[in-house]
């Protein structure tokens, strides 16, 4: 195993990944580099921590992004990555970690991860501009993870899973603040403020344990069309809504066996829990501590 220093040895990230073999290190002093292309399995690649290493200029090897990653058990810390047309890392590989990473105005999204089993982790998506992008966008197979990040500023969604696990995170002031849209996601100990909407579950079989969802735009928590058999438990939905097709928990029509208990939701436009029929008769409530409900009945 080598350790390789940039700008030290290689003046450029390229050109120490180009001669690495598996199992290497690369530390990336501070300063400005170029975008890079990570195309050797289990190499480490890590900075001098956020703000201090920025990855901008040109972008990857073939690519827009700034950092692309192809290779197997990836891992990456400790750095800035800004402002390129593409993605800010784009991860097609799997089993990677992204540690203490930045990603912000870039274009598309800060992360885009398709692989699978990917854990990204006390990282920071800020003011990416894609309005159909994300912060952190999960777009996988098997579950990635999402553990104490913060998403904030994006024009798109501030997290967007597909079988990820979002765990002790926040979004704050994104166009909407989390958009799950497959199964068996986890959401637990998330904080979301300020955004268009809260969380917005479009799928089946999804756990959306102890949150805090508060002052958004719009509804807090809204389950879609053809949501079912998901679990919204012990969340918090506090302020959110502006006009009549808002709520805190909101529960659309043709969304079933869905079970919402023992919630918390005070001061939501134009009520704290709604269930448009037939949804109040297709779905469980239970527990619930509210001040109003459309029907009458759904809080205790």
């Amino acid at each position: 195993m080598v350790l390789r220093i940039v700008p030290t040895d290689f003046l450029m990230v390229q050109d120490a990944i180009d001669v690495s073999i598996p199992g290497d290190s690369i530390q990336i002093l501070a300063g400005k580099f170029d975008g890079f292309r990570v195309d050797v399995e289990n190499l480490k690649i890590f900075g001098c921590g956020i703000g201090r290493t920025i990855i901008a200029g040109a972008p990857a090897q073939g690519t827009s992004d700034g950092v692309f990653v192809s290779a197997e058990r990836t891992t990456l810390q400790g750095f800035t990555v800004q402002g390129f047309i593409g993605n800010g890392i784009f991860i097609s590989s799997s089993s990677s970690v992204l540690k203490e990473v930045e990603v912000k105005f870039n274009t598309l999204m800060g992360i885009l991860g398709v692989g699978n089993s990917n854990l990204i982790i006390n990282c920071i998506a800020s003011n990416n501009t894609s309005v159909n992008g994300s912060g952190i966008e999960i777009f996988a197979f098997t579950s990635s993870y999402v553990i104490n990040c913060i998403s904030t500023q994006n024009l798109g969604d501030g997290y967007f899973l597909r079988f990820g696990k979002l765990i002790n995170s926040s979004a704050n002031e994104n166009n909407n603040g989390i958009s799950v849209d497959t199964r068996s996601t986890i959401l637990a100990n998330e904080t979301l403020k300020n955004n268009g909407s809260g969380i917005t579950i479009a799928s089946d079989l999804n756990n959306i344990i102890d949150n805090k969802v508060c002052n958004n735009e719009e509804s807090g928590i809204e389950l879609t069309v053809f949501s079912d058999e998901n679990a919204i438990d012990s969340n918090i939905a506090r302020n959110n809504g502006t006009d009549i097709t808002d709520a805190g928990i909101l529960v659309d029509p043709g969304s079933a066996d869905n079970t919402i208990r023992f919630n918390k939701a005070r001061n939501n436009v134009e009520f704290d829990i709604e269930a448009i029929p037939p949804a109040d008769t297709d779905n469980t409530f239970d527990g619930n501590k509210c001040e109003n409900s459309d029907p009458p009945g759904l809080c205790t």
